[in-house]
């Protein structure tokens, strides 16, 4: 549409607000697809096209068409404002069933014309058919007779339905015995009853009432309109035979068609009609917000529901295990390793970092052993969703609310898969030692060296019978096997406590990259599709206001 603007405001005098208006609607439509009604989203699509292509045309003519049922004298009319006997039955007009054009002044209507859909046959040039009058004050209009809208061909009823969408200004012809018709007023007056200001009403063969029944039947075709919905309807009384009336017609066609601004009048009716429409649709609600403590809840109840507890517990665990085979004394801390790892128990923590943060092996992650998420949980979960849900739709119309919940349930039946890999991939630092436990290895060893020496050297010393040195009367090889054994036994219960600290900071942390995937996970699954919607509905609110106007 932004094409269609900047071109045409080049083309078109003072045609801003009608583009705002198309180009809001253009938007609003956009916002509603697939959720407001797919025949007044098409109608609002066809307003569209049709207004562009209206725009582009030169806006300085004003395309003026008189309809009319069969009897109606609108043929009459047409002749007697061009002052042509045009409209005749004869050779003048070849086929009744077509309507016929004629244009004022110089400027080039055979673009407008042809997109109107007249036959080049049926065109007049005003002035070159009326070679010694001049009607300066209508320069720049296109007067249409159409055919009749109550003709037993269906032909002649396609015709005028199809022109009576495109012309900028509609003059009814109407006569005294007739005006009351349904089929005029429940199929063209009631369904365009926002297109008031590009309507008006020519009572005809005004000459052959009394002037107290004439006022009557204006009196009474001006109560009939109003019961349609016009609230101001134009009015006049019109007689081809006697001239009464057609200098009041003459004068409202010359008003329009020097304002210049007639088919901008009658696609802002357009727009105003179809938006009146989509709005009743859409509603004028404030948009609903999501509270961010109804997201916590939810990836509260999202972490309940994959296990995270159970993850973060044996993230601990398993950091202690690792660190008490790594820094534990020589002698006892082989036994850790008869003891299975908690995490890969649970098959996690087997990717390696560089793997874990690959996009393209991101889909392999294996999936874990986590246990199924109990019923209590899963409720907890699903009313976690459904309160977000029906938050989100609170006060909404139901095509709205509707789609936000349709959105939600269709991310929500992968929701449960989706949390089994957010927790699969998260980094778990199963593969990150930290640099103290290889000191306290090398520690370790070096005093259960010591103390192995110690222990040799006592008992190569009993087998040779050798005196032994000694400090303050005790053998260095005692001091060294007690010593050596004692300080590894000390050794390993500092790094016992410093393991455990750091196990539970490793599984802090953790704790906090599972929540951060499940808060990924809440936001793409539930959140975004809800606040998606509620934008889309934004949108289409408040550009259907300028729509409206």
């Amino acid at each position: 549409m932004t094409g269609i603007v900047d071109t045409v405001k080049g083309l078109v005098r003072g045609s801003t607000d009608v583009l705002t208006k198309i180009e809001a609607l253009e938007d609003a439509a956009e916002a509603g697809r697939g959720r407001l009604d797919q025949v007044v989203l098409s109608e609002a699509s066809q307003i569209v096209d049709r207004a562009s292509q209206r725009l582009r045309m030169s806006g300085d003519l004003t395309v003026v068409a008189l309809a009319g049922a069969t009897g109606s004298g609108k043929s009459s009319l047409f002749n007697a404002l061009t002052g042509l006997d045009l409209a005749a039955i004869g050779t003048r007009r070849p086929t009744s069933s077509m309507p016929l054009a004629c244009v004022w002044g110089e400027e080039p209507a055979g673009e407008l014309l042809n997109w109107l859909g007249i036959p080049r046959r049926h065109q007049v040039q005003h002035r070159s058919s009326l070679e010694g009058a001049h009607s300066e004050d209508l320069d720049g209009l296109v007067l249409l007779d159409l055919p009749d809208h109550d003709s037993t061909e269906v032909e002649h009823r396609l015709i005028v339905d199809r022109l009576v969408e495109l012309v900028d200004v509609l003059v009814w012809v109407v006569d005294p015995q007739k005006y009351a018709d349904a089929a005029l007023h429940n199929r063209y007056i009631k369904p365009f009853a926002s297109h008031a200001s590009v309507m008006v009403f020519a009572l005809n063969h005004a000459d052959k009432l009394t002037p107290e029944q004439r006022d009557s039947c204006l009196a009474d075709l001006t109560r009939l309109l109003k019961s349609d919905g016009l609230k101001s309807p134009q009015l006049v009384a019109t007689s081809a035979m006697s001239g009464d009336g057609l200098d009041d017609l003459r004068g409202l066609l010359v008003k329009r068609v020097n304002a210049k601004r007639a088919a901008r009048e009658r696609l802002a009716a357009d727009v105003d009609r179809v938006a009146d429409r989509m709005a009743s649709q859409c509603g004028n609600a404030k948009t609903p917000a999501i509270a961010k403590g109804d997201i916590a809840e939810l990836v509260d109840a999202l972490a309940d529901a994959s296990g995270v507890p159970v993850v973060v517990e044996a993230v601990r665990r398993s950091y202690l295990q690792r660190a008490t085979a790594a820094t534990g004394w020589p002698v006892t801390k082989w036994l850790a390793r008869f003891r299975p790892d908690p995490l890969r128990r649970l098959h996690l923590g087997q990717q390696s970092k560089a793997l874990r943060k690959s996009a393209a092996n991101e889909v392999s992650i294996a999936r874990s052993s986590l246990p199924t998420a109990t019923p209590v949980q899963r409720a907890r979960m699903d009313a976690a969703v459904r309160t977000i849900t029906n938050k989100a739709a609170a006060g909404l119309s139901r095509p709205w609310a509707d789609s936000v919940r349709t959105a939600v349930r269709r991310r929500e039946e992968s929701l449960g898969d989706e949390l089994d890999q957010a927790v699969a991939r998260t980094d778990l630092g199963a593969n990150n030692n930290p640099g103290w436990w290889g000191v306290a290895r090398f520690l370790q060893w070096v005093l259960f060296l010591v103390a192995l020496g110690g222990a040799v050297w006592l008992i190569q010393s009993g087998f040779l019978q050798v005196t032994l040195p000694k400090w303050e009367g005790i053998p260095f090889a005692s001091m060294m096997l007690i010593g050596g054994a004692l300080l590894g036994v000390a050794v390993s219960i500092a790094c016992r406590l410093f393991a455990t600290s750091g196990a539970n900071r490793r599984a802090r942390l953790v704790a906090k990259a599972l929540r951060a995937e499940l808060e990924k996970v809440a936001d793409s699954h539930v959140v975004a599709p809800a606040r998606e919607e509620l934008d889309a509905y934004t949108i289409c609110r408040d550009k259907l206001a300028v729509a409206r106007g």
